[in-house]
């Protein structure tokens, strides 16, 4: 048996049923043989392409993500996407291979581990053959520990050496390796002191993170809520989480409805639960001005990214957090949860009826609206990056299983690879990812690999036929707007180009009827299909107003 094979005989011991790549020299042999052993293989355009798709497929289904590139460029090219993973906290393994040892030189030799760490990520070299397949399994298990970013390099001439003989027996695979910690109970004397700022709060807010959804604790963050006479809210990241639930603002901070940053602002407490705190959730501090912060968390924190965050940092697993809690208030708390209060919060999630615009073109909130209504919760949502994402994180229908959002890296272009992601978690779910012209124009090459592999992704471009955010800016600034305005491309046109299906829409007065007799036919034969929304360039979001407003007045 060659090391390669070994390698791949490794990753199927983990279960990697799914795997993202683009070959090259470094990698193709040992993705041929795990390919031959039965993992499904995602052949992408762009590494980059290749290693979102992975971090998508492990956001949306729990599972380690794994892809493979070359080395050298194969590695180069991932620069944007390892700071997104990492920061996200989302379990990868990247198989890059590396540049061969015993030649004294090679065109695409690079020192693979500083570019790797200073992204965030972390870069195992296997180098000793007798070491080589463990490491592996090593890998998968600290990548679930710590739920985090593993390349793994390994020399592209050792992979053809036999590999030494080894007892399977001696080899421990991520399962004997990773033990789940245990969940953490909150210490009792913190959540005392919770329970009496709570007791004492008239407009308490639960707002519930990431940590709600992998503690299972929605259920207890609701009664929680119940007891105290909270309002419940979400992070961008866990959007959905309580969409069913009376008393939900939705998505607390930046992204926040006009109508919700009113209430919010009331706010006396707020009880933080799974959730990061991060600047954008609390809109830099003007969320909620006058509110008392907790946070219960497994890593709590009173300063985040800059900021003072909380004033009571509680260390505990979300669901036994909000549990103790609620055992420790004393009586039944009304709160905010009045008839009157359950209809504005509900009228805070409805969509305003934006439709004039100034240059005749499609209102991003109209659209927003029709698709909000027309979209099946049973389809998978992508939300991307940019200007166009402001309007994309307003769809309050969908649950936080069926709604996909990384965004934390703050870069465009990776819409189409995060719907290649979802599409191969989930076989039987259409996905629908909204991004804008720029951003899907980064990466357009992936359409080729949603054809190919048959993937029945929407792709809704949201085509101001600019750069959305920056050209807002610059014009708010006085600034030349030169190199942010391009033009409206043909995207039904280069859809057609790559075999999908493609429409466009620009008529305001036919709008609802052509979204919806085009949703049809696509539930009916789900299949790769781009619609082109020729929305106009001079509407800017809230969210931009709110900083560079004054050119918009």
């Amino acid at each position: 048996m060659k090391l390669y094979q070994a390698l791949a005989q490794a990753f199927y011991r983990e279960g990697v049923t799914d795997c993202f790549a683009l070959l090259g020299d470094a990698n193709m042999h040992m993705a041929g043989a795990l390919a031959e052993l039965g993992t499904h293989f995602i052949y992408c355009r762009h590494e980059h392409g290749a290693v979102a798709g992975a971090a998508s497929y492990a956001k949306a289904s729990g599972r380690v993500g794994v892809a493979t590139v070359t080395c050298g460029p194969g590695v180069t090219q991932l620069m944007t996407i390892l700071p997104i993973a990492v920061r996200a906290q989302i379990p990868l393994v990247i198989f890059a291979g590396e540049a061969p040892l015993r030649k004294d030189w090679y065109n695409q030799k690079i020192d693979q581990a500083p570019f790797v760490t200073a992204c965030g990520a972390h870069y195992i070299a296997l180098h000793d053959p007798s070491e080589m397949v463990q490491a592996i399994h090593n890998a998968f298990a600290r990548a679930k520990q710590e739920q985090t970013v593993i390349v793994i390099g390994a020399p592209f001439d050792l992979q053809q050496d036999e590999a030494p003989n080894q007892a399977q027996d001696q080899i421990n695979i991520s399962d004997a390796l990773f033990v789940p910690p245990a969940p953490l109970m909150p210490a009792g004397d913190e959540i005392e002191i919770a329970a009496k700022w709570l007791s004492t709060a008239q407009h308490p807010i639960i707002l519930a993170g990431l940590g709600v959804v992998q503690a299972d604790a929605s259920a207890a963050c609701i009664a929680l809520a119940e007891a105290s006479g909270a309002l419940l809210a979400n992070t961008l990241p866990a959007k959905g989480l309580f969409r069913d639930e009376p008393f939900y603002l939705g998505v607390a901070g930046g992204f926040a409805t006009e109508k919700a940053k009113q209430i919010f602002a009331q706010a006396d407490l707020v009880i933080g639960i799974g959730a990061r705190l991060a600047f954008h959730g609390f809109n830099g501090g003007k969320l909620t001005p006058h509110a008392k912060v907790i946070h219960i968390d497994k890593d709590p924190q009173t300063i985040v990214q800059g900021r003072k965050a909380s004033d009571l940092a509680i260390a505990g697993d979300a669901r036994l957090g909000a549990q103790a809690l609620g055992a420790a208030l004393t009586h039944q708390q009304t709160g905010w949860r009045t008839d009157e209060m359950k209809a504005i919060s509900a009228d805070a999630l409805i969509l305003p009826d934006d439709e004039d615009t100034p240059d005749n073109f499609l209102h991003p909130m109209a659209v927003t609206k029709a698709l909000n209504d027309l979209i099946p919760t049973s389809c998978h949502v992508i939300n991307t990056s940019g200007h166009s994402a402001y309007y994309a994180a307003h769809m309050n229908h969908h649950p936080q299983s069926h709604f996909t959002v990384i965004r934390d890296f703050g870069a465009i272009g990776n819409g189409s690879s995060f719907a290649l992601g979802a599409a191969v978690a989930f076989p039987e779910r259409p996905v629908i990812v909204i991004d804008g012209d720029g951003s899907a124009l980064m990466h357009i090459q992936e359409w080729e690999t949603m054809v190919r592999h048959g993937l029945p992704i929407l792709t809704i471009i949201m085509n101001d036929g600019a750069y959305g955010s920056e050209v807002h800016k610059l014009r708010a600034d006085g600034v030349t707007e030169d190199g942010s305005v391009f033009g409206r491309p043909d995207f039904a046109a280069i859809g057609q180009g790559f075999g999908m299906t493609g429409k466009q829409f620009s008529d305001k007065d036919t709008l609802r009827e052509a979204l919806s007799d085009a949703m049809a036919d696509y539930l009916s034969s789900p299949r790769p299909m781009i619609w082109d929304i020729h929305i106009s360039d001079k509407i800017a979001s809230p969210q931009i107003l709110a900083a560079h407003g004054a050119a918009h007045k």
